[in-house]
């Protein structure tokens, strides 16, 4: 296992991989096993919830074809946790990424993902690529 797929590249992967950039295709559409941090599972459903996340079946059905792709579900530890205390000063606030960037840094992953501020804070291995997910707007 080499890489960590943040939230969005883990969504995107899943409904609309023909939307990611061909290099990014390329790494995961491999045979060797992605991991996923757990906290995407709890943001995902909070995105579903909020509907800034469409799907046409329930978010249960989503998660068990999105995890049957050679994915591996990592689980916070008590080192993860640690690490989201021992971020960069000006890394993002959000608990999420916080999280997902400590799990790759604390498990040698490289993160997979479209956020430029993770990259930039270099905390942990990045292989950035430009992205926005499309999401509907509240009428």
């Amino acid at each position: 296992m080499l890489h960590l797929l943040d939230t969005a590249t883990f969504s995107a992967n899943a409904l609309t991989p023909q939307l990611l950039p061909a290099y990014i295709r390329k790494l995961l559409d491999t045979d060797e096993v992605k991991a996923v941090c757990c906290v995407s599972l709890l943001e995902l459903a909070i995105h579903f919830r909020h509907k800034r996340l469409q799907l046409m079946g329930t978010l249960l059905e989503f998660f068990d074809l999105a995890l049957a792709q050679d994915i591996a579900l990592l689980d916070i530890t008590p080192r993860i946790a640690d690490a989201t205390t021992r971020l960069p000063a000006g890394f993002p606030g959000d608990p999420f990424d916080r999280t997902i960037a400590a799990t790759a840094r604390v498990m040698n992953l490289t993160l997979i993902t479209p956020d430029k501020h993770i990259r930039d804070a270099r905390f942990c291995s990045v292989e950035f690529y430009p992205f926005r997910p499309i999401r509907t707007r509240r009428g």
